[in-house]
């Protein structure tokens, strides 16, 4: 009995470890990687953004390698279209490659960038890219902006020419990349000058699609409200101006009175403004109308 109980026991300490590595298996559901060749920077500017698959148990850690000789610039998460700054342990350098380790807490996309020197021949630019990950991939997906005035792209394998806003980009949809399998791909571009691509077009703000900035409904209310008002006292003032023109003074007329001559023995009135004439009168003391006898 007791070596049954012995052996039990020896077989649950040997499967925990499979168990917890079964639990930390993490896989990526959506990786694209960007590179942005001397867009704000001289450098190469690549960028990962990733999500896990929707079953992955959270939180949990996740490892993501870049060069040694690399800058890391960012390390995000994606909420409501904006980048919001995610801590991370202190990155771990381990020969060529540098491990930084995220902590992903929510069923988000989440961002790393780096710059990486370009390989420079006078006016020939090349870049090499070794995706390095012990992480499985669903679906992998690669996009190159190309430079302004740049020519005679090539790259290992095949990228695609598409253009968006006047700008050319070249595209690959890898797919599946299995854990521990590394990525590859080399680019080469002519350039004749170092202009930046940022300076020829809208600077992005708060992770906002490039372009001007807009302004709200609610922003412009209050100087919606005030010039609607200010019209409307020009309004007002300019009528009762117009009004006060048009008004002519105007002699009130009454209506004359039932007259009889004086022979009858009744009293005289004037026709026009009604005024009792005395006797005799043959214009009207009044207002000087000829009376009606």
């Amino acid at each position: 009995m007791k070596k049954r109980f012995a052996l039990l026991f020896l077989l649950v300490i040997l499967l925990i470890p499979t168990a917890v590595s079964a639990q930390e298996s993490v896989t990526i559901k959506k990786l694209n990687i960007q590179f942005w060749p001397e867009y704000d920077r001289p450098e190469m500017l690549v960028m990962y953004t990733f999500e896990l698959a929707d079953e992955t148990p959270l939180p949990t850690q996740v490892a993501i390698q870049i060069p040694a000789n690399a800058e890391l610039n960012a390390v995000a998460k994606i909420a409501d279209g904006k980048m919001l700054t995610l801590p991370y342990e202190t990155p771990e350098r381990d020969k060529d490659w540098v491990t930084i380790t995220l902590l992903i807490d929510e069923a988000t996309g989440y961002r790393v960038e780096y710059y990486e020197p370009l390989t420079r021949d006078a006016e020939k630019r090349s870049f090499s890219f070794l995706w390095k990950n012990d992480l499985a991939v669903e679906s992998l997906f690669v996009e190159f902006q190309q430079p302004l005035n740049s020519k005679n792209l090539t790259s290992e394998p095949l990228l695609l020419k598409t253009t968006q806003d006047g700008v050319i980009y070249h595209t690959l949809l890898v797919g599946e990349v299995p854990a521990n399998e590394p990525f590859r791909l080399t680019l080469s571009y002519e350039k004749e000058n170092d202009f930046l691509t940022v300076s020829s077009m809208p600077v992005e703000v708060g992770g906002e699609p490039r372009g001007s900035k807009s302004t709200s409904l609610s922003d412009a209310l209050p100087s919606i409200l005030i010039g609607v008002g200010v019209l409307l006292i020009l309004g007002g003032l300019f009528y009762f101006y117009s009004a006060g023109r048009s008004e002519k003074p105007s002699r009130k007329k009454h209506r004359p009175r039932s007259k009889k001559s004086s022979a009858t023995g009744h009293s005289i009135y004037c026709h026009e403004c009604g005024t009792r004439a005395k006797s005799g009168d043959r214009f009207c003391r009044s207002c000087g109308a000829k009376l009606r006898v």
